[in-house]
């Protein structure tokens, strides 16, 4: 028998932290399902650049929708790339933000910069602090 509670895959091994975090990520999800319409024809800031349509679907796509699903599935699993992972894409989130806030200010409104800026702050704090978790 090699079931130890290292091991342990699932919701109930999840420390509290990551529990939390693996209900705002999913409601992030939807809600980035339901707003890609609205990002398609509206359009995003990406690193300096508004863009719209396809690439702005692609960008939602790919890093509001894929990435969040797949750290959710690596958390599930305890799968011990995880943590860099997730401090890849939501790295991406933050540095994106910093540029939007010199750039885009105006445009966007400091709080639509600012939120989802301090949100990625303290999701990546979270996986930091319980990254222990995913050792196996």
């Amino acid at each position: 028998m090699s079931t130890t509670t290292e091991s342990e895959q699932g919701w109930k091994p999840i420390p509290i932290l990551l529990k939390i975090l693996f209900g705002v990520i999913v409601l992030w999800t939807l809600g980035s399902i339901i707003g890609l319409s609205m990002r398609y024809e509206s359009g995003l800031p990406f690193f300096g650049v508004y863009v719209y349509g396809f690439v702005a679907g692609l960008i939602v796509v790919l890093l509001d929708i894929a990435a969040p699903l797949t750290f959710l599935f690596a958390l599930w699993t305890r799968k011990s790339w995880a943590p860099t992972f997730a401090f890849t894409y939501m790295s991406i989130f933050i540095l994106n933000s910093v540029v939007a806030f010199f750039m885009f200010k105006e445009q966007l409104g400091l709080m639509q910069i600012l939120i989802p800026t301090i949100v990625n702050v303290i999701f990546v704090g979270v996986i930091y602090w319980s990254r222990n978790y995913f050792k196996r």
